[in-house]
């Protein structure tokens, strides 16, 4: 997600977690991230930013089908264990209860992410590697955190599996991931933006 996260931006506003839960209890077109006690407004990004979502989300969608019990999602929140939940730019779940409007939370929050991708963004990467990391790291289903840089073909895999170490993949590679036998070539990934 994009936003500015300077400690002087006028656009922070300071929330405790409990108006922030309120906040985004109500259907908004707004995505928002609480972030050391300020919510940002973690809607909009660079036409890059979007594309390599947008490429990611159907490389991986593509590869599921459309009738199985797993989805990908862009830009929901992600339910954390006692954290504030957070906004991935793609998050694939396997849990019926994640989409099936029966049983989805209300409002609506994906609690069982099995993979998350960030694109990074000059303004959030620091965030994206440290605080937002450690809160994905909390939800007891995360098998795979994926970073993608939007200025060079170069994204971090960290999985569960490893301890979370980091593997690198860029150019002419493609990253597999095994749980459930899906694939993305780092040069589909930047189709049609490097």
């Amino acid at each position: 997600m994009a936003a500015n996260l300077q400690r002087d931006d006028l656009h922070g506003i300071r929330m405790t977690e409990e108006a922030f839960e309120r906040l985004i209890s109500v259907e908004s077109p707004y995505r928002y991230e609480l972030i050391e006690g300020v919510v940002y407004d973690m809607t909009g990004s660079t036409p890059e930013h979007s594309v390599i979502s947008a490429n990611v989300e159907g490389l991986l969608r593509e590869q599921l089908g459309r009738s199985g019990p797993c989805r990908t999602h862009r830009d929901q929140y992600v339910a954390i264990p006692g954290k504030p939940p957070v906004v991935p730019d793609v998050v694939l779940t396997c849990d019926l209860a994640d989409w099936d409007k029966n049983k989805r939370l209300k409002p609506f929050m994906i609690q069982s992410p099995l993979i998350v991708v960030e694109v990074l963004s000059p303004s959030t990467e620091r965030y994206d590697r440290t605080e937002k990391f450690t809160r994905y790291m909390r939800c007891p289903t995360l098998e795979v955190y994926i970073l993608v840089s939007q200025d060079e073909q170069y994204i971090e895999v960290y999985r569960r599996s490893t301890g979370w170490k980091q593997e690198r993949f860029s150019t002419g590679q493609l990253i597999k991931l095994e749980q459930l036998d899906l694939e993305l070539p780092v040069e589909s990934v930047y189709e049609g933006v490097l």
